[in-house]
């Protein structure tokens, strides 16, 4: 850690270019995030800067960024998706970008302790998540990542769609097959095969996603075995919805089938064609809990 805060900074530990460092909130192999001042204002931001070894997340980057993709993202405003202030490369060739800061932990982490704050509000998150990722597609960018540790629930209620380090324009799709990255338990089947990806891949992702949120669980069985993760979702059928909840609709269950079909020509073809029969799902299960 010193060694890489000593190649970001030098001596002046306090700034990265005009950002002021607040605080370190994460930390991982391919990034640090930190807490910071935006330049000239008082306004607070969360800074992601690439680590040097994180190779593949700087070639996405540079693909995105470097191409003037990355401008869509500055132009991204949904209530439902972080903003981003900034994107650039600091002095010494490392990526960063400045986005919205969220005061809150992400879904994962709140389903991982089974939060009770999640399951009474899930029908909300569903309808919000799908919203905000709607949205994305709409703005002709596929997030790659989707999955609810890059989902934000601050403490205020705001739910935010995070982390677009991976995010490629749709267009890129007709241009090249993107190499394989993502969380291995929220992967469709062709983002396994290095296939190239549509809006498809995040509407599999998104109903992974789903039935976790329902249930507190995966749909899959956990592993710690990342070619048995791989392996699950191209060849073993996931659980039944309602197996795990069966005080959910067959309605609901039937989304989340379409979204996770392994053939990708079986799912929806957009988050808009989701969200029709997400709403329809979501009435039913509130008229049964008010019966």
């Amino acid at each position: 850690m010193a060694r890489f805060l000593d190649f970001l900074f030098g001596r002046d530990r306090g700034r990265y270019g005009g950002y002021e460092l607040i605080e370190e909130m994460a930390h991982g192999g391919m990034s640090r995030v930190w807490k910071a001042r935006r330049p000239g204002t008082e306004e607070i931001c969360a800074l992601k800067i690439l680590t040097p070894e994180s190779a593949e997340t700087q070639k996405r980057f540079e693909e995105v960024f470097e191409t003037g993709e990355g401008e869509i993202a500055l132009r991204l405003d949904h209530p439902n998706v972080v903003r981003t202030f900034d994107y650039g490369r600091g002095q010494r060739g490392e990526y960063y970008i400045a986005m919205e800061f969220v005061d809150g932990p992400n879904l994962g982490t709140l389903i991982a302790v089974e939060s009770p704050r999640v399951r009474k509000n899930r029908f909300d998150l569903l309808l919000r998540i799908g919203s905000g990722l709607e949205y994305i597609h709409k703005r002709g960018l596929i997030h790659r990542d989707f999955c609810p540790k890059n989902v934000l629930y601050a403490h205020d209620g705001q739910v935010k769609i995070i982390d677009f380090g991976l995010t490629i324009p749709a267009s890129l799709k007709h241009r090249a097959v993107v190499t394989r990255a993502g969380t291995v338990s929220y992967m469709a089947p062709e983002q396994i095969r290095n296939q190239a990806l549509d809006a498809r891949t995040d509407i599999y992702a998104f109903g992974m996603s789903m039935f976790e949120i329902l249930t507190y669980r995966r749909a899959f069985p956990r592993s710690g075995d990342r070619t048995r993760n791989m392996q699950q979702h191209l060849n073993a059928p996931a659980v039944p919805l309602r197996q795990v909840a069966p005080d959910l609709p067959e309605a609901m269950e039937k989304v989340i089938q379409k979204c996770i079909a392994k053939d990708r020509n079986l799912r929806y073809k957009s988050m808009f064609e989701v969200m029709t029969d997400l709403h329809g799902a979501v009435a039913i299960a509130r008229s049964q809990r008010s019966d």
